[in-house]
C-alpha cells in the first residue's frame, strides 16, 4: 500500500492515494499547490516554491510538455505569471503567482529540443511559426503570441546577435517547419519578415570566420554573446572603489552576507540568525543539511578569496580553480557531482545553455577575450557572465559565477560586489536581458549600482551591518518590495536620514 514517505516531495494524486492524501493535509502533513498536485514541504512562502520548482511541476502536470507562444520566444513565464504550453491532455493550472494556459497542438518534431526535465523547447523556427498566430489579451493574461511589432523586434535582435547567414538559415528551416506543422501561411508570412531585414543588411558576428569553421567544439552564438560583452565593456569606465586592507572582523562579517544572499538568489534561504549559527556554531537545522552545507561552502570559499586573490595566469588554471570552487560550494551534494562538468544539458526557465560537448572549448573563447580586459570590475562582470551563460555544471553555477567576479574585483583591491535579496529579481533579469537580447547596458549598469553599493556598506559590527541592511531593504523579497514601491537604498543615502 502506498505511504506517504514513498512519494517524492512534489506529487500528484491518484485515486488509490486521494483518501490518504485528504487525510494528510487536513494533518497538515502536505499543502496542495493546485488541482491534484501536492508538496511536503511546509514552510516555503508557496509562490516562492512554485518559482522555485516551476518547471518540475509542470513536469508533474503534463507529459511532454511543449513551450509554446510568448513563453518560448522568451524562454520563461511573462512579468504576470503566464505560461503558455503544447499538451496532449490536461488543462489549465493555476498556482501560487503563475497561471499555465494549455492548447492542443503538434507533436514534438525532431528539430524541437528535450531537455532534462522533460520538458520540450521548440526550435526557433517552430516557436516564430506558432507565434505568427493572432491572439488577445484579456483582463486575466497577456497574448498567447507575440504581435507583429515584437515578432519583427525579436528577428531583428536575432539578426544582431547571430549574423545575416544564421538569419538566412533560420528562413530555411522556416518554410521546412512551416510543411511539418501545417502551417503554410504563417510560415509564408515569416519569411517575407525575415526577407524584409535581410535585404541589404551586412551584419556579420565577429566571432563567425573563427567559430563556424569545423570546431564544433564552440557555441558559436555564445561566442558572439561574449564578444559583445566584452566591447561594451572595453568601452566603459568604471569607478575606481578600492578598499582598504580587509581585517579578520570585517572579512568575517562581509563573507557571511556574500554567502549569505548568493545563496538567497539561489532559493536556499535562512534567517539571519540561523544562518549565523550554522556558520559559526555548526547549528544545523533539522532537515536542511545539505542546504547548510551549501551556505558553509559558499562562505568558506568567499572568505579565502577576499583575503587572498589572484587572477587564473592561463586558461588551465582557470579551470582548476574553477572545478576547485564548485568542489568547495557543493560538497554536501555529491549527487550533483562537484567540480565535474555537466554530462547532460542544463535550462533555466526554459532557457537552455551551452550543450556538455561544448562547454571547455566555449570557456576558452571566453577566456582569450578576458585576458584583454583590464580592470577588476571589467575582468568580474565578464567572467560572471562567461559562467553564468556557458553553465558548466550541473548545480550552482550562480553561485560560482559571483565567486569568479569577486575573486577579480579582489584581486584588483577594488570592493566586491554583493546582490541582496532585494535586488534579486533586477540581477537575474539583467542575466536574462543579456543572455536573450545581447542587452549589454542593463547587465553593466545593474552591476555598477551593486558595485556602488556595496563598497558603501560598513562590514564592521554586527549590530551596525544588520540595522544598515535593514533600512537598505536588503532583506525584502522582491515581490514584498514592488507590492510596496520599495526599492534597495542606498547605504550613504540612509545614513543622511534624521
Amino acid at each position: 500500500m502506498q505511504s506517504l514517505q514513498t512519494l517524492t516531495e512534489i506529487f500528484t494524486t491518484s485515486p488509490s492515494s486521494r483518501k490518504m492524501i485528504s487525510n494528510a493535509t487536513k494533518a497538515n502533513r502536505v499543502r496542495r499547490l493546485a488541482r491534484g498536485l501536492y508538496t511536503k514541504d511546509l514552510d516555503t512562502p508557496l509562490e516562492d516554491y512554485v518559482r522555485c520548482h516551476l518547471w518540475e511541476i509542470v513536469t508533474k502536470l503534463y507529459s511532454e510538455p511543449i513551450l509554446d507562444g510568448r513563453t518560448a520566444l522568451q524562454n520563461g513565464p511573462d512579468n504576470d505569471g503566464s505560461i503558455f504550453l503544447v499538451v496532449s491532455a490536461g488543462y489549465d493550472t493555476f498556482l501560487p503567482g503563475f497561471t499555465i494556459y494549455t492548447r492542443r497542438g503538434h507533436a514534438p518534431l525532431s528539430d524541437d529540443t528535450r531537455a532534462s526535465n522533460g520538458i520540450y523547447i521548440p526550435s526557433s523556427a517552430r516557436a516564430l511559426i506558432e507565434n505568427m498566430v493572432t491572439s488577445r489579451a484579456s483582463s486575466r493574461r497577456i497574448a498567447r503570441t507575440y504581435s507583429p511589432a515584437e515578432i519583427e523586434a525579436y528577428l531583428e535582435s536575432y539578426l544582431e546577435r547571430r549574423g545575416e547567414d544564421a538569419l538566412n538559415r533560420l528562413r530555411d528551416q522556416v518554410r521546412a517547419v512551416g510543411k511539418q506543422l501545417g502551417m503554410i501561411k504563417e510560415a509564408e508570412k515569416l519569411d517575407q519578415i525575415i526577407c524584409s531585414l535581410t535585404v541589404g543588411s551586412n551584419a556579420v558576428p565577429k566571432a563567425a570566420g573563427r567559430t563556424n569553421n569545423g570546431k564544433s567544439r564552440i557555441d558559436a552564438d555564445r561566442v558572439v554573446l561574449f564578444e559583445k560583452l566584452f566591447t561594451a565593456l572595453h568601452e566603459f569606465n568604471p569607478a575606481d572603489r578600492s578598499v582598504s586592507p580587509i581585517d579578520q572582523a570585517s572579512n568575517e562579517l562581509s563573507a557571511f552576507y556574500e554567502a549569505y544572499f548568493s545563496n538567497f538568489i539561489e532559493g536556499i534561504k535562512f534567517d539571519v540568525e540561523e544562518a549565523r549559527g550554522i556558520i559559526f556554531a555548526s547549528k544545523v537545522p533539522e532537515g536542511r543539511i545539505e542546504d547548510a552545507q551549501d551556505l558553509i561552502g559558499t562562505w568558506q570559499v568567499v572568505s579565502d578569496t577576499a583575503c587572498n586573490s589572484t587572477q587564473p595566469a592561463n586558461f588551465d588554471t582557470f579551470l582548476r580553480q574553477l572545478r576547485s570552487d564548485h568542489t568547495r560550494v557543493m560538497q554536501g551534494r555529491s549527487g550533483k557531482n562537484p567540480g565535474v562538468f555537466k554530462a547532460r544539458a542544463n535550462m533555466a526557465g526554459g532557457y537552455v545553455f551551452v550543450s556538455p560537448e561544448k562547454v571547455v572549448g566555449t570557456l576558452k573563447e571566453g577566456f582569450a577575450m578576458l585576458d584583454q580586459l583590464e580592470g577588476g570590475f571589467r575582468s568580474g562582470v565578464f567572467t560572471m557572465f562567461l559562467i553564468s551563460e556557458v553553465h558548466p555544471f550541473d548545480d550552482g553555477n550562480g553561485r560560482v559565477a559571483r565567486i569568479a567576479m569577486n575573486r577579480a574585483l579582489s584581486a584588483d583591491n577594488q570592493s566586491r560586489i554583493i546582490i541582496p535579496a532585494v535586488f534579486r529579481d533586477r540581477y537575474l533579469a539583467a542575466l536574462r536581458s543579456m543572455s536573450q537580447m545581447g542587452n549589454t547596458t542593463a547587465l553593466i549598469r545593474m552591476l555598477d549600482f551593486a558595485h556602488v553599493w556595496t563598497s558603501e556598506m560598513s562590514w564592521r559590527d554586527w549590530d551596525e551591518t544588520r540595522s544598515i541592511l535593514e533600512v537598505c531593504n536588503a532583506f525584502l523579497e522582491p515581490d514584498k518590495a514592488n507590492e510596496h514601491d520599495l526599492r534597495l537604498m542606498r547605504p550613504r543615502q540612509v545614513r543622511r536620514v534624521p
